[in-house]
């Protein structure tokens, strides 16, 4: 791929991979192939912050791209600065609930986020058998008890990455903390744990931004953003057909890259995918911190049964299933998964 205007090289570059597709019964991610003639990875790698000062990035510019053999063009819609209308600034609550990007959401649901608090691990097992939070409603149904209004899917091209699925209205809303004791009343949950010594930083997001672009995962967007201390483990619940993922980093705030998209290790997932038969995926990818030069974090993240693993160890010295910028194009590295409820546990800074 070869772009024409090196502001918007990381966007195009990462629609593949924030956007996940299943075709058949097949886990597909269409990271394009990536002449980086334009791009300065040796920049200067801008201070960690919860909440990176963003500068402007050519809104109205045309953009140029050469994906798959063909030429495709779009214009910047996309500033850097979040709509003060559609989500609030990103946040790192250390021991509260991280709201959904929305004044509105939090109201709504303040009563349960009062009583939302990190969970201690009970092993270091990627399992963590003996909870019941993995464990399913016998009548098979599950709550939407704390997400927003879900958003109708749409086409917006006829790439791979061109679907916009549930971001949740308000934005982010899609994406919520729960309950230890009530996750397994949701049917995608994610539990986030920290064997580490040091506390770790996670902020989420829908690969659509609040504005309507592919732009979910750039400084300041987030749907949700939280800190997890040693020794604990946080639950998050995801609403149906949700596309997205999430960057998480040692100490307060993660890094960006030099146009202002986080450049941590990510964890990816595409949850119930409607265009897809229902079929859910995830996956680990360190393309954005390897092409910007900066850390790279160790990151797990399997069914609940410690089976079905995508992972990357520190400074990608081994992956499994996972994506680093030497994987842009291949379609065959991510977890699938058929319909029905999907239970992962994510392992920050996994080492194997």
């Amino acid at each position: 791929m070869h772009f024409s205007n090196s502001m918007l090289l990381m966007t195009a570059l990462t629609a593949g991979s924030a956007v996940a597709r299943l075709h058949g019964h097949d886990r597909r991610h269409a990271h394009p192939k990536l002449d980086i003639d334009v791009l300065d990875v040796e920049a200067e790698a801008p201070a960690v912050t919860p909440s990176p000062e963003v500068e402007k990035r050519g809104v109205g510019s045309e953009v140029f791209a050469t994906i798959d053999g063909q030429l495709v063009s779009w214009i910047n819609e996309w500033s850097g600065a979040q709509s003060s209308e559609s989500s609030a600034e990103a946040t790192t609550t250390p021991a509260s609930i991280a709201s959904p990007a929305s004044e509105a959401l939090v109201e709504a649901t303040s009563e349960a986020a009062s009583t939302v608090s990190p969970t201690p691990v009970a092993s270091s097992s990627a399992s963590s058998g003996s909870s019941n939070w993995a464990s399913y409603p016998s009548n098979g149904e599950y709550s939407r008890s704390g997400f927003g209004s879900s958003t109708a899917s749409k086409r917006v091209g006829s790439l791979d990455w061109d679907y916009i699925g549930n971001i949740g209205s308000p934005w982010g809303s899609n994406i919520i903390r729960v309950e230890e004791d009530v996750a397994s009343e949701y049917k995608h949950v994610i539990r986030f744990e920290n064997d580490n010594a040091k506390a770790w930083t996670v902020v989420m997001w829908n690969s659509y931004g609040p504005s309507g672009g592919l732009n979910g995962f750039w400084s300041p967007n987030s749907a949700l953003s939280f800190t997890v201390e040693p020794g604990h483990s946080i639950f998050v619940a995801i609403d149906d057909d949700s596309q997205g993922g999430w960057g998480a980093s040692e100490g307060e705030g993660l890094p960006t890259n030099f146009v202002g998209e986080y450049a941590s290790t990510w964890g990816e997932f595409d949850m119930s995918n409607s265009q897809n038969d229902g079929y859910s995926g995830w996956d680990v990818s360190c393309i954005i911190a390897q092409l910007a030069n900066l850390e790279i974090a160790g990151m797990q993240i399997c069914n609940h049964a410690g089976e079905k693993c995508s992972s990357i160890t520190k400074g990608a010295g081994a992956t499994v299933n996972a994506y680093t910028s030497a994987d842009q194009g291949k379609t065959d590295k991510a977890v699938a998964q058929s319909a029905g409820p999907v239970r992962l546990v994510v392992n920050l800074g996994w080492s194997s």
